[in-house]
């Protein structure tokens, strides 16, 4: 078992007198700065993994943000947080959470030596899905399209069985997943939103929405008057159940970033960026890239996908080196204007299934091949 240890913000001088402690009773014991620096450790595929965090007292936003980590990494790591007294609310929300435990920073050591012992005997809870988000860069740059086509490909048997995907489009107002799918929208969100706690199996299925290719599709009617906007709790009911059926789930945000957005992004392995090859575009991309990373609890694995480019006859993409010189050494892939996108949305199907041996498909999945080497087992990449 990987035991880790993390400084949360505490006291210097505390922090000290805890890895002493725990050094002690834990000789491998290892100390790390962030939690994505475990996907750069070599750790067993079934190992179990613990986070002992050393926190402040009685800091709420400090409290907050840690939950949303935990939340973050369920069924992959086991949280062990040492701080001053909690509230029992907070402490039962802790435990509820399934992968975490709290120790009084006034306890012995042997209180965390025993948590991992009984973690120890434990069976490694099975993978979850892996979650992979669509963020747009601006409006316009195919986002949506990029999602569906990826989700599809996703789809497709693998020897001989369809894996189980689904695609969020999270925009309430302007929603236009199933429009290109040509399905009928059927995720109530003012239901959801109203009464998050009655979200079972049988309404699960209710507000799915399926396409032929075994794309599930969870997606509202259009309506640019709606006023309720989603909550947090909503979409945490809302994940949580999806997560229990499917393999992989894709989300589709909106351009507008919203309260909640933080939080799907912190609850994702995989981030796709998506943006255009013009100047204005890039720089779009940059700054989208740079608000996604500042915020610590964000520890995906990110890919910039440059859609609608232009290409020559050889297949070079056109002002290349502008991506370059804008994005520096991000990972990008190229994906070529087309006029068959139009066209398969103007008919309801996907390029994929209409034009499955085009170039254009080929590229998008260099994306569906990203979403596959994602291992939800294991935190995800910090950062590149």
């Amino acid at each position: 078992m990987a035991v880790f240890l993390l400084d949360a913000g505490s006291d210097a001088q505390a922090f000290a007198a805890v890895k002493e402690r725990l050094t002690a009773a834990i000789p491998d014991l290892v100390e790390i700065a962030n939690v994505g620096e475990i996907a750069q450790r070599r750790i067993t595929q079934g190992d179990r993994t613990v986070v002992v965090i050393a926190a402040p007292s009685a800091d709420r936003e400090q409290f907050s943000r840690l939950l949303e980590i935990v939340t973050r990494f369920r069924g992959a790591i086991f949280f062990v947080l040492i701080s001053g007294e909690i509230s029992a609310t907070d402490y039962k929300t802790l435990v509820q959470s399934g992968n975490a435990d709290w120790v009084s920073e006034k306890a012995p050591s042997q209180e965390i030596v025993d948590i991992i012992a009984r973690l120890s005997l434990e069976p490694a809870k099975p993978k979850g899905p892996d979650v992979v988000t669509f963020a747009p860069s601006a409006g316009g740059v195919g986002n949506s399209t990029l999602a569906i086509e990826t989700g599809v490909q996703l789809a497709k048997a693998k020897g001989g069985v369809r894996r189980k995907v689904c695609l969020i489009d999270l925009d309430a107002q302007t929603s236009h997943v199933c429009d290109y799918l040509d399905i009928e929208p059927r995720l109530q969100i003012e239901e959801l939103i109203r009464a998050p706690q009655r979200l079972d199996a049988q309404l699960l299925e209710n507000f799915s929405s399926r396409h032929g290719s075994g794309l599930h599709v969870f997606a509202a009617p259009r309506n640019r008057l709606r006023g309720a906007s989603l909550s947090i709790e909503a979409l945490d009911a809302l994940f949580e159940r999806i997560a229990q059926n499917y393999e992989f789930i894709l989300v589709d945000l909106p351009v507008e970033w919203y309260s909640w957005t933080i939080h799907v992004l912190a609850a994702s392995h995989g981030i796709v960026v998506t943006g255009a090859n013009v100047i204005p575009g890039l720089h779009q991309i940059s700054e989208t890239l740079a608000a996604i990373r500042s915020n610590p609890g964000i520890n995906a694995q990110i890919r910039v996908v440059i859609n609608r480019c232009n290409v020559d006859v050889l297949g070079r993409v056109a002002r290349r080196e502008h991506v370059h010189t804008v994005l520096g050494g991000e990972q990008v892939i190229f994906v070529r204007e087309t006029r068959m996108a139009e066209e398969c949305v103007n008919i309801g199907s996907p390029m994929t299934i209409a034009q499955p041996s085009q170039k254009v498909v080929r590229e998008i999945g260099a994306i569906t091949e990203f979403c596959v080497r994602l291992n939800a087992t294991t935190a995800p990449k910090a950062g590149r």
